[in-house]
């Protein structure tokens, strides 16, 4: 017992030691908590690595904060080579953490926009900031409402008077509820509402918990967060590569050892999803429509929503971002699975330089080279709002006498944007589950079995098998076994 007390001894004097150190010291190791950062607002990896000292690797690795920002693609249809840097921070930045390429605009990472416990991360008046180019001031003025919430509150008053006797051990107690792991809320409601356009998610919704049967799962228990780095694993040669290490429906802790018996083998190529993301909502889902379409080629995107609930399209999937747009993989090839796909229409003009897209402009999944939303406006000639093929061919932005895309194509694409949310269950969601006559028999009308690669469905007998009939059983290991009502012995 004496050797416990010593070891314990010994190891309550290294933790005091080492919070004096660190708590008590700013990023740059020098300065002093006179006031604690929390109560400040200085809610920045410089503020936060006096005791999170491995943050600016964090930062440094971080796939939010490390983006390539020049990368082009449709729905936002912005050309950072003719539009510039800044245009872009000032359009988009609202929806970067800050750090990487916004730090010489004065954008410090800014740890709040996903570490705040009180709600109160105003992320409009950060967006606001954004737009109105007062990059510098963009973190604070999301952070005011809750500065005043925390520095009012008398609990942690005490906790931070305290702390510069204390300074850690303190301090750990209250941490997390100030500044602690991020909350579902913090994705959904800051930055990831935008998905709702392409794949009709509701989380942002306040009836979520009516769509999803994970609503009560946070975002971070699948999305998990390596040792090494937030979100991406430290050995990876191009941190771009995977966003989040994703954990599987077969996962433990998750669904681990759950079968459904004997359709299983016959099924190993379809993914859960295919059959628990039956339908999605239409119509506002957190103040988003769900796209239908957007259309570019009058040099304003002008959309149309899907108002009602959908059905989503099944299609092969070899689970990477493989494509330069948002697409489907071929039957037979590797790894592939069936996957529900929401499919979104996008239109924009293209330069006609890449010959395949020329030959076949809606069906080529290659970028391109589309033409800046800046110079299909001045192609209107006419300014009647429209722009033709002979407006747009002829355009002649340079004056020089010379047609700046001769050979300019209207793209009409279908764009598969992967579902993985929504997911349905026997209590939750907008349908049940998919059963086997959903797309067997006579009855389906969930799969276009041509569309997948198949001439006709290929469970299609003779005579025909109503699958009607057909159960999906469930096994549960460890489930509790059903009770059995008996009759009184007496």
């Amino acid at each position: 017992m004496a050797r416990l007390e010593i070891i314990l001894l010994g190891a309550a004097i290294f933790i005091f030691a080492f919070a004096g150190v660190f708590a008590g010291m700013g990023y740059s190791g020098n300065e002093a908590i006179a006031t604690h950062y929390m109560t400040e607002g200085e809610w920045s990896d410089s503020s936060c690595g006096g005791c999170h000292f491995t943050a600016p690797d964090h930062v440094a690795t971080n796939t939010h904060i490390q983006r390539d920002i020049g990368e082009w693609e449709p729905l936002t249809n912005f050309d950072i080579e003719v539009e510039g840097e800044a245009e872009w921070v000032k359009n988009f930045g609202a929806y970067h953490p800050g750090g990487g390429v916004l730090d010489e605009y004065g954008v410090d990472a800014d740890c709040m926009i996903c570490h705040e416990q009180y709600g109160e991360y105003d992320f409009d008046a950060r967006a606001e900031s954004f737009a109105a180019g007062d990059f510098e001031n963009a973190n604070a003025a999301a952070m005011e409402a809750a500065n005043v919430k925390v520095q009012q509150d008398t609990i942690r008053k005490i906790t931070y008077v305290g702390n510069a006797v204390t300074p850690l051990p303190l301090l750990l107690l209250f941490h997390d509820s100030v500044n602690g792991a991020p909350v579902k809320e913090s994705c959904s409601d800051n930055c990831h509402v935008t998905n709702v356009e392409t794949t009709a998610v509701t989380w942002a919704s306040e009836d979520y918990h009516k769509f999803d049967a994970h609503a009560d799962v946070n975002c971070v228990e699948c999305h998990e967060i390596s040792q090494s780095s937030m979100f991406v694993k430290q050995d990876l040669e191009n941190i771009h590569e995977i966003e989040a290490e994703t954990k599987s429906c077969a996962d433990p802790g998750c669904h681990e050892g759950i079968s459904h018996g004997p359709i299983v083998d016959a099924h190993e190529t379809v993914a859960c999803e295919s059959c628990h993301i039956p339908a999605l909502p239409g119509g506002d889902l957190g103040g988003v429509t769900p796209l239908a379409s957007f259309d570019w080629s009058n040099g304003e995107r002008v959309d149309s929503y899907k108002d009602d609930s959908f059905e989503p399209v099944l299609a092969w999937s070899n689970g990477l971002e493989g494509h330069d747009l948002p697409a489907t993989d071929g039957r037979g090839e590797a790894g592939v699975l069936l996957e529900p796909f929401n499919v979104v229409t996008g239109i924009w003009w293209d330069a006609g330089i890449n010959s395949d897209i020329v030959n076949s402009p809606n069906t080529s999944m290659g970028l391109g080279d589309a033409i800046p939303v800046s110079d299909v406006k001045a192609a209107d000639s006419n300014d009647d709002g429209v722009v033709t093929v002979d407006e747009m061919r002829s355009f002649d932005g340079g004056i020089d006498g010379n047609a700046d895309y001769p050979n300019a194509v209207l793209r009409t694409v279908e764009l598969y944007y992967k579902l993985s949310h929504n997911i349905a269950s026997s209590e939750v969601g907008l349908a049940d589950p998919l059963a086997c006559a959903d797309c067997h028999g006579s009855t389906a009308d969930a799969i276009d079995w041509e569309s997948i690669g198949f001439i006709s469905d290929p469970a299609e007998t003779d005579p025909p098998t109503d699958f009607t009939l057909k159960d999906i059983g469930v096994t549960i290991p460890g489930a509790k076994p059903p009770e059995v009502e008996r009759e009184p012995a007496f």
